[in-house]
This record gives structure tokens, C-alpha cells and sequence, in this order.
């Protein structure tokens, strides 16, 4: 029976990602988790775990997505917040360290947000969509929660979460094409033009580009150097 070379390649690439998001899964919540939860885990080794996170949170995928700006602003936005309340109970060491806890979990939410959306791009079953929505349920509670818990605690001086991609459909305005134009940003980018990370993602993508012409250019060098050496030989 003949299969489609594509349909292998979608195969490996699904279990792929199947595997790798098994993985972290049983890292973060058989492993590292209950270690956060112990009486005895400093608050300088949860903000490790933070960090950890936050490399899988902002490094780049195979493609681009609003959801990796919202989980990226997101977790710029609450870096913020705990830090000021990390600050405010300075004095109380036990609550610094619930608050460090409560900040790893957001983090690990995020990245469990994040990676819904990636399985979203690889999963070609007819329950693609029904998948990533019960990957998403748990971490976005968690995350829900969490702002919630923060907010409280910091009343007036609490920092907004940024508007993820379906408020932002809904509160601003169409694409002007004068302006889309002008800032270089098309289709859901442009929705993002007061996010710092979206920027960032831009001058990640230029300088991957940048370096991968750069590699083919080598490439071409040296092809042609071969050649060259070649019919030398020849003659």
C-alpha cells in the first residue's frame, strides 16, 4: 500500500510534539512541582524554574502566533506584579514564598497555553480544535486564578494584563492599510503594534533569515569552488 511522503513527514512531526509536550508535562507537574511545594525550596530556586519557563515561553516555533505575544505580554506584565509584591511582603518570608510558588505556576500555565497552540498546528485529526481546547482548559484556570489572587493583593497598583488576540479583535480597530503599510505589520500583527514582544519577534525572524541566507551563501561558495576545482582538474 502506497502512503504520501507528506503524510509520513505530518506522522513523525506530530509525534513529535506529542512526545515532547508528554515530556514536559511529567517534568513540570511529577517532578518539579512537588519539589516547589516543599517547605524546604527557596524562593531564588523557584525564580530558577521560573527562568526555565520563561526560555520555552519566548523562544521561537516552526511559526507565528498572536496566542505566543499574549502568554510573552502576559508574563511580562506579571513579572511586574510579583516582584512588587515579592517586595511589599519582604518581611513575611513565608508569603514571599506562597507568591514565588503561585509565580511559578502562572509561568508553567503560560507555557502549557503556549504549547496548545503549537499541538493546534500540528494535529490533523478532525478533533484538532475539541484537543486543543482541553489542553488549554487547565492552564488557562491557573492562570485566571492567579492574576485574580495578585490583583487582590495589590489593588490600585496592579499592572494590567495586556488584551490578548480576540479582545483585541473586538475593542480595536480594523487594519488601516495606509498604516499597515507604513509599519510593516499585515493581518494580526497589526493589532499587536503596542507590544514590545511582537518587535522582538520581528527582529528574531530578520536575523534568523539573515543568518540562514548567510549559510546558503556559504553553501553556494563553496559549491562553486568545488566546481571550479573540478574543471581545473579536467583540463
Amino acid at each position: 500500500m502506497y502512503i504520501p511522503i507528506w503524510l509520513i513527514v505530518v506522522g513523525v512531526i506530530v509525534a513529535y510534539f506529542i512526545y515532547k509536550g508528554r515530556k514536559g508535562n511529567r517534568t513540570s507537574e511529577s517532578s518539579e512541582v512537588p519539589t516547589i511545594l516543599n517547605s524546604e525550596t527557596t524562593v531564588e530556586e523557584v525564580e530558577e524554574r521560573v527562568q526555565f519557563q520563561k526560555e520555552r515561553i519566548f523562544e521561537l516555533e516552526h511559526f507565528d502566533s498572536p496566542q505566543f505575544i499574549d502568554v510573552q505580554d502576559a508574563f511580562d506584565a506579571m513579572e511586574v506584579n510579583y516582584l512588587r509584591l515579592k517586595q511589599r511582603f519582604s518581611h513575611t518570608p513565608e508569603k514571599v514564598l506562597e507568591i514565588a510558588r503561585d509565580w511559578y505556576r502562572y509561568a508553567d500555565a503560560l507555557r502549557g497555553l503556549k504549547f496548545a497552540r503549537v499541538m493546534l498546528d500540528v494535529d490533523m485529526s478532525d478533533e484538532a480544535f475539541d484537543n486543543a481546547h482541553e489542553r488549554s482548559k487547565k492552564p488557562a484556570i491557573i492562570k485566571d486564578e492567579i492574576e485574580k489572587k495578585f490583583k487582590s493583593l495589590l489593588g490600585d497598583d496592579w499592572q494590567n494584563i495586556p488584551l490578548d488576540y480576540h479582545e483585541r479583535m473586538e475593542k480595536m480597530e480594523e487594519p488601516d492599510e495606509k498604516t499597515s503599510k507604513k509599519l510593516g505589520l499585515n493581518d494580526w500583527k497589526y493589532y499587536y503594534r503596542d507590544s514590545a514582544n511582537l518587535y522582538k519577534l520581528e527582529d528574531k525572524r530578520r536575523k534568523e533569515k539573515e543568518e540562514r541566507e548567510a549559510e546558503e551563501k556559504k553553501g553556494d561558495k563553496k559549491s562553486n569552488s568545488k566546481d571550479k576545482h573540478v574543471d581545473e582538474s579536467k583540463s
